[in-house]
């Protein structure tokens, strides 16, 4: 019997055989250039099981495009695979594009979905926890307490007995137990000292020049000063263990008082920034710092966690350079804010791909800048590599979380599960070079992702902190580092105090920050015990010998019985 007419089998199988090694060719292609690790195995093994089938169109192409996401404001259109039912709302005209083909690619979980993320409501209650205070003093006496005066007063006391017999029978003469009224004075004199500054210290009490201040004269002697600065202490140094491995312990109460005073009066509103401060130190310490691009670049970091438009510090952590990973330090930051829908605004210090979620499945949404190399997708990385016209934005989606490249002087990443890819009008001066060879400055209309203009509003919270301890700082030089940053405590106290009473505050002319710090110096100079009220006590550590006996004492009291 002939053949039926059409192409022979030998023909059919040709047309296989050569679509077979176009798809492998085209898989290949694909998978050029990508590291074989154990989890993409499964996925090369797939595509050439499944080869056969009609998996990949013919006119699917080869090499990685971008694929251009039309903005204007009659349409937007996402190519995505899993596009949304519901049209999202058109954002300003501008150029936004996703760095992936059209089809995406086998076991690539980046997609270029631009539905916003899903980001459930504010829970929180933010304000005050305790009664509404009537006067600036009782502002500052929310953290600046009674207690603190009490605590530095004996333990200053209970160091100078340490040691005062160590010393010569005429310094030992000289020395008097400090009271609560006069350490309440010394720190109202140290406080002043930063609205007041002269070079040393002596120059305050000098009569007979032309820089003479009479107010330090009246209410403390220069000798009287020098002295309780010699023994000025913040911690029993009998009560530190010989294998202790704290490098905090000499400061560790007053650091665990104010912290949780800061996050127990008050509970911040819904965008919090996390950032480092840094207090200036050129001493040796083991844990001292080296960062160019602050102001103080040698110090003591702080990691600080504050309400992004009051600069409230809620909480902190002193970096000692041992014992937490930056993941660590984040979420006991934010521990007692989970499950509430806070927004946590961070920089690239902190923020990468894992980090953002791991804070959502605590209920912490973030929005932050971002190196690209923290779990960033592979394309986004390579097409910054390369040249980017102005105004441009690239996004890719993964779940809730977005990565956005958006390109003004030079590329700004940014990491958000708050925002999506959508842009907003924004304008900024640009210097421009006019024909006659003078320069001048202009106004350029952009389209500037919504997560950038968010991050730029909300992450203020620290920096506004550090620019107001500036401006009257009272902690001075000194040999002591535990001194020093016992003085930062303080100038954080004042600064929340402050915010606080700007805030809250029904006086028609509120106080300005040095009449603010004027009330307080004024209210420790006169120290009237019944304007302070008595709070909860800073816990004294006792002697490790004196403990030892206290426990031997126990022992032999339950054996009796």
């Amino acid at each position: 019997m002939d053949a039926a007419p059409g192409t022979s089998s030998g023909t059919q199988k040709k047309g296989r055989k050569s679509r077979k090694a176009e798809e492998i060719a085209m898989i290949h292609d694909m998978y050029r250039g990508v590291k074989l690790t154990p989890s993409k195995i499964p996925d090369v093994v797939e595509a050439f099981s499944g080869s056969s089938d009609d998996e990949f169109e013919a006119d699917e192409p080869e090499n990685d495009v971008l694929y251009e996401v039309s903005t204007t404001d009659d349409d937007i259109s996402s190519e995505s695979e899993d596009e949304s039912e519901e049209e999202a709302p058109a954002p300003p005209r501008g150029k936004r594009t996703c760095p992936v083909p059209k089809r995406a690619r086998l076991g690539d979980e980046w997609n270029c979905n631009n539905t916003p993320p899903i980001v459930y409501d504010f829970t929180a209650t933010p304000g005050l926890t305790i009664p509404l205070p009537a006067t600036p003093l009782q502002f500052l006496q929310l953290f600046f307490t009674r207690a603190v005066v009490e605590y530095l007063a004996y333990e200053t006391n209970l160091h100078a007995t340490h040691i005062i017999h160590l010393m010569a029978d005429s310094a030992r003469n000289t020395w008097k137990p400090v009271s609560v009224k006069e350490m309440a004075r010394y720190l109202a004199l140290c406080m002043l000292m930063g609205i007041v500054k002269m070079p040393t210290i002596r120059m305050y009490w000098q009569t007979n020049q032309m820089w003479h201040c009479r107010f330090f004269n009246v209410f403390m002697s220069s000798a009287r000063f020098q002295h309780i600065s010699k023994f000025f202490h913040m911690y029993n140094k009998k009560g530190v263990p010989v294998n202790n491995s704290d490098r905090l312990i000499k400061v560790r109460p007053l650091m665990d008082y104010f912290s949780e005073k800061f996050s127990s009066v008050y509970i911040p509103k819904k965008e919090l920034s996390l950032d480092e401060g840094t207090m200036a130190w050129r001493g040796r310490l083991s844990f001292k710092v080296y960062n160019p691009n602050k102001p103080d670049k040698y110090g003591v970091k702080f990691y600080m966690l504050a309400e992004g438009t009051s600069g409230y510090i809620y909480k902190f952590d002193v970096y000692c350079g041992i014992g937490k990973t930056t993941v660590e330090t984040v979420m006991g930051l934010v521990a007692p804010l989970v499950n509430k829908g806070y927004h946590l605004y961070m920089d690239n210090y902190y923020n990468s791909v894992s980090l953002t979620e791991q804070l959502r499945e605590v209920g912490v949404y973030t929005c932050g800048t971002l190196r690209l190399q923290r779990g960033a997708p592979k394309d986004l990385q390579q097409v910054v590599k390369g040249k980017m016209a102005t105004d441009t934005t690239l996004y890719m989606r993964k779940d809730n979380t977005f990565v956005i490249v958006w390109k003004d002087k030079r590329p700004v990443s940014v990491i958000t599960n708050i925002h999506n890819a959508d842009t907003t009008q924004a304008q900024r001066r640009k210097r421009v070079r006019k024909r006659d060879g003078r320069t001048g400055l202009e106004i350029v209309k952009m389209n500037k992702p919504k997560a950038i203009v968010d991050y730029n509003k909300f992450m203020k919270g620290v920096d506004h902190f550090d620019q107001m301890v500036k401006y009257y700082e009272f902690a001075r030089k000194t040999h002591k580092w535990t001194k020093k940053i016992t003085f930062y405590f303080l100038q954080m106290a004042m600064h929340n105090a402050y915010a606080l009473y700007n805030h809250y505050s029904t006086d028609t002319k509120k106080l300005t920050l040095l009449e603010f710090h004027a009330v307080g110096i004024k209210a420790l100079l006169a120290w009237n015990s019944e304007e302070w009220p008595t709070t909860t006590k800073i816990p004294h550590v006792p002697d490790i010998d004196a403990s030892k006996t206290i426990f031997l004492q126990c022992i032999q009291e339950i054996e009796e019985l």
